[in-house]
């Protein structure tokens, strides 16, 4: 089978890697003009590592693995810690938080620049019909394949023209994030934080060779405000590491996402195309589980896309996990510590019982450790 990918992001490189394998051709076709090296970093939670490994891409040795998440108040109050190796034990794989250009290089390992991967071509025009696509691109060139996936992100060019639907919506909050040498005493260990207060939640989590990745999730900044300076100004209560982080920051460290959401519709394409990743079921990141989710659409379609009605029957069985975290990723509100009726539960739950919680809610969401 000959397919087509537009998009050469997470869950784009790791379909094609998978496809690869069963022997099809595989062509790839990415708008920016070289592998991206932005992104900061990305967490890799059981889920996407089982689903990457079974796709022939292991990720074991990349970023930094994270064994506990430890929740504070701004003063460094701790109200609640959860045991990830819970995941490893339980499933095979564990947690690691992995910069994106190097998850991005070994997913895109066995594939050939230049080849299989074509930078610089966007796609601007789709053209299906009951026995193919015909995808047209800026270059004034067109491509012909038996099947088209669009992992073209949540700006989805795929998804515009083949379901002509509204774009994501900004729910009015930005991550302001970025991946640096900062506080040696959590990028050097497997121990991640979180400091969940009125201004909002920065988080903290080892990437490996001594790198931070770090995020503040607020609403909106003002445009006219240097942003380094509002977030200092904005965060001055948070003491300890979040003020340590900001003192050593300088503008060009920090790096704007926005909370985006896509309606997750019915069908993800018609014909013989679909969709993957933020293309079909962008979602904000409260969950961690963006790419996670990118690489379970790759695994399931990996298995689906050549039989009879199987771009759909793929859909059918990713659309209600996707609903599910995409409904949990948006009710979470990050800024709102838990009342101390919910602080005291946490204590007592304790770390083990938490992690075994975070597990079965990622079954609940997850096809690669729910199916068999």
């Amino acid at each position: 089978m000959d397919v087509l990918i537009a998009g050469a992001g997470v869950g784009g490189l790791a379909l094609a890697a998978g496809l690869t394998a069963d022997g099809h051709t595989v062509r790839v076709l990415e708008r920016a003009p070289a592998p991206r090296t932005d992104g900061a970093a990305v967490t890799i939670f059981c889920n996407g590592a089982k689903a990457a490994h079974e796709l022939g891409v292991p990720l074991d040795g990349l970023g930094g693995p994270v064994r506990t998440l430890t929740f504070t108040l701004p003063d460094g109050t701790v109200f609640g810690r959860t045991d990830l190796t819970v995941m490893r034990r339980r499933t095979g794989f564990g947690v690691a938080t992995v910069p994106r250009h190097r998850l991005l290089a070994r997913l895109a390992a066995p594939l050939s620049p230049g080849g299989a991967i074509s930078y610089g071509v966007e796609v601007t025009g789709v053209a299906p019909d009951a026995n193919g696509v015909t995808v047209s691109t800026a270059d004034g060139a067109t491509h012909r394949a038996d099947v088209l996936v669009g992992a073209d992100g949540y700006r989805s060019a795929v998804r515009r023209a083949v379901l002509g639907d509204e774009p994501a919506r900004h729910n009015g909050w930005i991550s302001w994030q970025g991946l640096t040498v900062a506080l040696p005493e959590i990028a050097g260990s497997p121990h991640a934080r979180c400091v969940v207060g009125p201004a909002g939640l920065c988080g903290l989590m080892p990437a490996g060779d001594g790198l931070l990745q770090w995020w503040f999730d607020t609403p909106d900044a003002p445009e006219s405000e240097p942003t380094l300076e509002w977030l200092r100004g904005r965060f001055a209560a948070y003491a300890g590491p979040v003020a340590a982080l900001l003192d050593g920051l300088t503008e060009a460290d920090v790096q704007r996402y926005p909370h985006v959401r896509h309606a997750v519709p019915d069908r993800w394409g018609a014909e013989r195309t679909t969709l993957v990743g933020d293309a079909a079921h962008a979602f904000p990141p409260s969950q961690a589980q963006g790419a996670n989710q990118a690489l379970e659409d790759a695994w399931v379609l990996r298995r689906r896309i050549a039989l009879p009605d199987g771009l759909r029957r793929y859909e059918r069985e990713r659309i209600p996990r996707v609903r599910r975290i995409s409904r949990l990723a948006a009710s979470e509100v990050t800024n709102r510590p838990p009342s101390p009726l919910g602080r005291l539960a946490g204590r007592l739950a304790g770390p083990r019982l938490g992690g075994l919680a975070y597990l079965a809610m990622l079954r609940r969401c997850s096809n690669v450790l729910g199916d068999r």
